[in-house]
């Protein structure tokens, strides 16, 4: 189990930060300058959500969006397929791990608990304690590839890049790309699903690799 004392230092950080945004935000004499110096870091603040949002890597996207053009078309192209046989493929997987769930629910057979198709990852259930600070930075960097893989199929298919950031919720990491969306509503469906799934397979080159 997760200590009590890991969950009590996470909600009183929490509290913290919300008690003196909330403060900051409700002074007259600071909160126009607070404000500003959000919002020119890229920063907004929520309650147990903390995002960071940059154009600095711009460039970058735009110099691996020209990097072999004819290769990167086929890359795109078949995540495109990818994508499409993954979301059918993930409804079959998690029918039968629902399938499996009630099996155990419904049964005191032991050897159907170890039978499960899909497992999730509950930090303090089934992952160590000991291990969270490799589980948070593995899920940071594969979301980093993965909105990489995003923005350069966006910039491939002229749709604009507003910015890259990543944030913290509670206490799970992740990335996001900014695009702009009128943009991405003007072009064709086709465009748009090379998109969406141009970065699937980064975490089946990642599992792969990491087996």
């Amino acid at each position: 189990m997760i200590p009590v004392s890991l969950l009590v230092f996470v909600m009183a950080g929490w509290c913290a930060v919300y008690l003196a945004d909330t403060l900051l935000r409700s002074s007259v004499t600071h909160r126009i300058s607070y404000e500003s110096w959000l919002a020119s870091r890229g920063l907004m603040l929520s309650p147990f959500h903390v995002r960071w949002q940059t154009t600095m890597f711009n460039r970058l996207f735009a110099y691996c969006a020209h990097i072999n053009p004819r290769a990167l078309y086929l890359w795109f192209n078949s995540g495109l397929v990818f994508g499409i046989a993954a979301m059918v493929g993930s409804v079959v997987l998690l029918v039968k791990t629902l399938q499996q769930t009630y099996a155990q629910m419904t049964t005191d057979n032991p050897r159907i608990g170890g039978q499960q198709t899909l497992q999730v990852v509950v930090p303090g259930v089934n992952l160590p304690t000991s291990q969270l600070a490799y589980f948070f930075i593995a899920l940071l960097l594969s979301g980093v590839i993965h909105e990489l893989g995003h923005a350069v199929a966006a910039l491939r298919e002229s749709v604009r890049v507003n910015g890259f950031g990543v944030f913290v919720f509670v206490v799970y990491p992740g990335a996001f790309v900014d695009l702009f969306t009128t943009h991405l509503s003007l072009i064709s469906p086709a465009q748009q699903l090379r998109i969406f799934c141009a970065g699937n397979r980064v975490h089946l080159l990642i599992s792969g690799a990491t087996e």
